[in-house]
């Protein structure tokens, strides 16, 4: 990745405006404070375009990757930026860490915390 992209993602409840500057960032946060909910408006939009409701804004192509579709969503576009959620599997992957080498990845991660009662 070459520079600095600014995005902004936004419905009638929520706005979320950032910078990634790096291939690889891990955006990571205590359970329930929007990181998932921040994938899914961009995927929202990017199925639906304008008719989501979802205002989404950045200087180059974005996917969202998901479950057993990992590899259809990767073209040969190697300037799109992929968001992806834990929670998918293929992330563990050599096949993955192998395909993804020269893209921009935005990873989510939630925090594990110990409660004690």
């Amino acid at each position: 990745m070459k520079g600095i992209h600014h995005i902004i993602v936004s419905n009638g409840n929520l706005k979320y405006e950032f910078d990634i500057k790096r291939n690889i960032t891990i955006l990571k946060g205590d359970s329930a404070t929007g990181k998932t909910t921040l994938i899914e408006m961009i995927q929202e939009y990017l199925i639906n375009g304008p008719d989501s409701g979802v205002n989404f804004s950045c200087d180059t192509e974005c996917r969202v990757l998901t479950g057993n579709l990992w590899k259809e969503q990767i073209s040969n576009n190697q300037d799109a930026i992929l968001f992806i959620d834990e929670g998918n599997r293929f992330i563990e992957s050599q096949e993955f860490a192998e395909m993804v080498k020269k893209f921009t990845l935005l990873l989510i991660h939630t925090y594990n915390i110990k409660r004690e009662d």
